[in-house]
Order: structure tokens, then sequence, then C-alpha cells
């Protein structure tokens, strides 16, 4: 039993400083980056190193953006909530643990659906691949009821 205990707590431990140090590492600056090409990092920060300020045509004024994807979140909201329905409804002793599990396993489908879909349209889901989740979403709701 120590053993095990012993063991899991190491691989805790090394899993986690991989992660950290990948986490850590950050993104490589590739050929198109705006640090100079000589590997100096603090060039251009100094006033007196030589180095011209950008003009202002080269970089626009642009506001960082943060771009929402309504019809995903929507049905990921749906599915949070058919989520807690079914927890409730397991906790109330109404869904059977056979039900219970298979109507898991629809949930987790509809939303790798869901996920799979917006990762192939740029985080984006089209008209027709919502109205189908949003059926799906609405099938599983009706099963949640029907098994309660």
């Amino acid at each position: 039993m120590r053993s095990l205990i012993k063991t899991s707590a190491i691989a805790a431990l090394t899993l986690s400083l991989a992660i950290g140090g990948a986490f850590a590492a950050g993104r490589q600056e590739g050929p198109n980056s705006t640090v100079p090409e000589n590997g100096d990092y603090y060039r251009g920060i100094f006033g007196n190193d030589d180095v011209a300020p950008p003009a202002s045509d080269a970089r626009p004024m642009t506001s960082a953006i943060v771009v929402q994807q309504p019809r995903l979140a929507a049905i990921l909201h749906e599915l949070r909530a058919a989520n807690h329905r079914m927890d409730a409804e397991r906790a109330s002793g109404k869904l059977s643990s056979v039900a219970f599990h298979r109507l898991r396993r629809e949930e987790g489908n509809i939303r790798a659906d869901a996920t799979h879909v917006a990762a192939m349209h740029n985080g984006r889901i089209p008209g027709p691949s919502y109205a189908q989740l949003q059926r799906d979403v609405r099938r599983l709701d009706w099963q949640i009821a029907r098994s309660a």
C-alpha cells in the first residue's frame, strides 16, 4: 500500500514538473517575430541604440477583440444544464445507474460533436450543424424526462 502511494506521489510530482517546465518555456519566436535577427533581446528598448521606432503604418492600432462563439456557448450551456438535471435526478433516486450512464454517454457524444464541428470551422458552428445539435440536445432532455 505504501509503495502505491509513494509511486503515485512521485509520478504526480514528475508530471507536474514536466508540465510546469512546458508552460514556463513559452512559445518560440519564429522568423516573422519582432525580435531583431541578431538575437539581441534588448535592442530597441533603450533610446541610444540607433534603432528607429516603427512607422505608424507598419503597426496599426488594434484592440484585443474577444471573439465569442454564441452557438457553441449555447450548446455547451444547454449540455451543462442537462448534466445538472441528470445529477439531480440521480441524487433523488429517480434515475437508475444504467440510465444515468447511458445519458451521460449521450451527453458526452453531443459535446464531442459540437467541439469537433467548431474545430473544423474555426470555432464557429454552421447553421445546419447547429440545428442538428439543438435537436440532439432536445432529444437528450426528452430522454432524461422519460427515464426519470
